[in-house]
């Protein structure tokens, strides 16, 4: 559950940092007009005050931009800089050009209310105020804001620190308060979804656990098959096979699908899933219907489990585990990318821990005999790259086989 919660916090904090990139690079258009203004006299500031802001002022508005073309959008320290450059942009629009802001001071606050953080809305809210003032003392002893003139340090304190220092408290604690409430709103929200799919995951597991029970011949079987999964899905997501397919979501939905694939055993007789022995042709047509039976009980009992992609997932492993990539496979003889990728890489891990655990006819096959059988598979009983990166694991399957016998 607390990764599930950590996932879902990062994933908003990336998009967060696109969206602050994205508000920035809009204010820095609305600057260029206040430039293009100035120039026309409309304002009367300084020109070379003006180019120097607006020169400094781009730097800080357009760096978030070009950081998250190189560094992760996910980086939990990203969101920190970035309300950091903001309040920075403020510090230059005071300092330079007016003490009249009142409004920009809620900016840097509210884009660290994106966060959901009420940490993070805090402490930008007091590094607010402290840039307020030091902007305020900046301005008056350099003198380059046209629109104030404080002809001593009092009436500085007095008519502009102070009333806009109470504004920014005024305005920075609404904004806080709302923050705070989304924030806790977003956690109970969080933790319900984290609840749900962990009892979601639960009763997976118990239909699996039901289907395993009943066939003698497949202890750990669904535990092992689950393992292998997860260590192919991942490995072919770091590669960047598949990038436009597998990602988080689609790792997390096939790791909790892949215990079903064979839920469709529950329709099988008893004399055929326990028989201690090789099946004879009559009984091993029907043992094959498992497939199609997984896929009608997933339709029937999976409508309102899960949302919509694992559902698809989840029967895509019952119905399609069994295909080849030759299209020689069952229940619909699919070839190629025509079988789901879900359950081309499940059916890698079904056959290697059928090949490699005993069975009451015949002794578990050696392990590098396994790895051979796999690699013979190549291009007729499975895609060649799921070979490729499966192979490549060794290491990691050996300990999954130690670990759960």
């Amino acid at each position: 559950m607390a990764k599930h919660s950590d996932f879902i916090v990062r994933q908003n904090e990336a998009e967060a940092n696109r969206i602050v990139a994205r508000v920035l690079r809009m204010t820095l258009c609305i600057f260029s007009l206040v430039l293009i203004l100035n120039l026309c006299r409309v304002f009367i500031i300084d020109q070379k005050v003006m180019l120097s802001a607006f020169g400094l002022s781009a730097l800080l508005l357009l760096a978030p931009t070009v950081i998250n073309r190189f560094v992760d959008n996910a980086n939990p320290n990203l969101k920190y800089l970035y309300v950091i450059l903001s309040s920075l942009f403020l510090l230059v629009i005071e300092t330079t050009l007016s003490f009249h802001a009142v409004v920009v001071y809620a900016f840097p606050i509210a884009l660290a209310c994106l966060y959901f953080s009420r940490k993070l809305t805090l402490h930008i809210w007091f590094l607010t105020v402290g840039v307020s003032i030091v902007g305020q003392f900046a301005g008056f002893y350099m003198g380059c804001v046209p629109d104030q003139n404080f002809l001593v340090f009092k009436r500085l304190v007095l008519f502009s620190i102070l009333p806009r220092t109470l504004c920014i408290f005024s305005i920075g604690s609404l904004i806080y308060f709302i923050s705070a409430r989304t924030t806790k709103l977003v956690d109970r929200q969080i933790a319900d979804t984290a609840r749900i799919k962990e009892l979601n995951t639960d009763m997976v597991m118990g239909f699996a656990n039901l289907v395993e029970n009943r066939d003698e011949n497949t202890g750990g079987h669904v535990k092992r098959t689950s393992r292998y999964v997860e260590l192919l899905v991942k490995e072919l997501h770091r590669r960047g096979v598949y990038k436009d397919i597998i990602n988080h979501d689609f790792i997390h939905d096939l790791v909790n699908a892949a215990p079903m694939h064979d839920i469709g055993k529950i329709a099988i007789p008893d004399h055929i899933l326990q028989k201690p022995g090789k099946l004879t042709d009559e009984e091993y047509a029907i043992m094959k219907t498992h497939a199609e039976q997984g896929g009608r009980i997933i339709r029937q009992t999976f409508s309102h489990i899960g949302n919509a992609g694992y559902r698809q997932i989840v029967y895509d492993v019952a119905q399609f585990h069994h295909e080849k990539w030759n299209g020689r496979g069952y229940p619909e003889g699919r070839k190629g990318q025509d079988i789901p990728l879900a359950a081309r890489i499940m059916a890698v891990a079904d056959v290697f821990d059928a090949v490699s655990q005993k069975r009451c006819y015949r002794d578990a096959i050696p392990l590098d005999e396994c790895f051979s059988i796999i690699e013979k598979g190549r291009g007729t009983d499975f895609e060649p790259i799921l070979v490729d990166v499966f192979l490549g694991m060794k290491d990691p399957i050996r300990q999954t086989m130690d670990e759960i016998a």
